[in-house]
């Protein structure tokens, strides 16, 4: 017995031993990726284009196509997942047949080697992409291993069949030194299967709860017309209520995207299939229908942890609109970042979450949520807008933007 007993203390120390060693060998003093480029309007503007190229939604099912994705739009891709995933940065590299991703995170609780640095190269044999190798700071890990227990984690997290049918369409991977083709055959139930994998079952229950509020407040005239405040109530008290038993952070999130969904006009069946769908939106806030659109779009996004995607979005609508349509409107540009911060707030922790909640569901006015506005500039045609600001980012663009941010500093709930 005794000797049982040394050998699991043993054990222990040498699993200690083990984990220690890793945990140093795997942090970094310096990252492998210090990039600091966030999406901009021209990125949504690319991302746009590259989609509405190659939707394949018109297509019959079992048609085979070939989409080619350049090393800009990968790159782009890969450092965007890399900040929304683990607050990092990430870089592709792309050859003959090979295709490499680095990556960085810091790992805040620690002063020094707080980097996480992993590098990795994806091959192509016979049309099919598979790990060749992979390294975590200067521990070459191996890549079988390491390929097995992701495909595990994912299988465990969204189940086995969804990845089977969506890696049977893939046909075949090309990695070129400058794009990357994939040819696969289109399946329209994809999407679907996609939306239900992704969305775990709380989530899609949620959704479905708030649209059917949403549905019965407006058969007794809330919601329907009128101010975007009084339809805030009586769901954020909703929300409330169901927080008491639930996370208060996923059931704003879920509120948020019912509403961004309507307000921006998209088919809430894309939320909830085979649900009641609610009449257009036409509310206001501080007066005007387009800021409560702009305000719940991009709430909608922040919730979800898209901050950024939000700000760019916004910007992208702007600066196309200078070209025929409404013209710039940095009015519209403030609705958007008082959106952006409210989603944040309502969805950046438990505490938060909940005093989002009570506030919302006392009773809201406009001014609580949006700042003034009427005096900034709007309705710039592209030649306006050049005159006055030049490009954007310049100072007299970036005056303004200053100065929306410090009007929705002055709002009590985003401080």
């Amino acid at each position: 017995m005794r000797t049982l007993i040394r050998l699991i203390f043993l054990l222990l120390i040498i699993s200690v031993l083990f984990v220690g060693a890793g945990l140093y060998f795997g942090l970094s003093d310096h990252p492998l990726v210090d990039s600091r480029r966030s999406l901009s309007h021209q990125d949504i503007a690319r991302a746009k284009s590259v989609l509405k190229q190659n939707d394949p939604r018109g297509l019959p099912a079992g048609s085979r196509r070939t989409i080619a994705i350049s090393h800009n739009d990968l790159d782009l891709a890969a450092h965007y997942l890399a900040q929304k995933a683990f607050g990092g940065h990430a870089q592709v590299a792309l050859g003959n047949e090979r295709l490499g991703v680095r990556a960085t995170a810091t790992v805040p609780v620690l002063s020094t080697r707080n980097f996480i640095n992993v590098e990795m190269v994806m091959r192509t044999l016979g049309g099919q992409p598979e790990l060749e190798s992979i390294q975590l700071g200067s521990l070459h890990l191996p890549a079988p291993l390491v390929s097995q227990a992701a495909r595990l984690l994912l299988d465990t997290f969204y189940g086995e069949q969804p990845f089977a049918q969506l890696l049977s369409t893939v046909e075949e991977v090309r990695i070129l030194p400058r794009e990357m083709q994939l040819t696969y055959e289109w399946n329209p139930g994809l999407i679907d299967r996609a939306r239900d994998t992704l969305l775990a079952s709380a989530d899609r229950e949620a959704l479905a709860y708030y649209l059917d509020e949403l549905v019965r407040l407006q058969s007794i005239g809330i919601g329907s017309r009128g101010n975007l405040v009084d339809l805030l109530q009586p769901l954020f008290a909703a929300a409330a209520h169901r927080s008491r038993t639930g996370d208060p952070v996923a059931e704003n999130t879920a509120l948020l995207t019912v509403l961004g969904t309507w307000s921006s006009g998209q088919n809430t069946n894309r939320l909830v299939t085979d649900a009641k769908r609610p009449r257009a939106y036409r509310l206001k806030l501080a007066g005007r229908r387009d800021f409560g659109q702009h305000f719940l779009t991009s709430a909608a996004l922040a919730a979800r942890g898209d901050s950024s995607l939000s700000d760019a979005v916004g910007l992208f609508k702007e600066i196309a609109d200078t070209d025929g349509g409404s013209g710039f409107s940095f009015t519209d540009i403030a609705a958007d970042r008082a959106g952006t911060r409210f989603g944040e707030v309502a969805t950046r922790s438990h505490q938060s979450a909940l005093s989002v909640q009570r506030i919302a569901a006392a009773g809201l006015h406009d001014a609580q949520l949006m700042p003034p506005v009427n005096d900034l500039p709007e309705h710039l045609d592209a030649e306006t807008f050049r005159r006055r600001f030049g490009d954007v980012g310049s100072p007299a663009y970036q005056q303004v933007m200053d100065d929306i941010e410090r009007r929705i500093e002055g709002i009590a709930l985003y401080r």
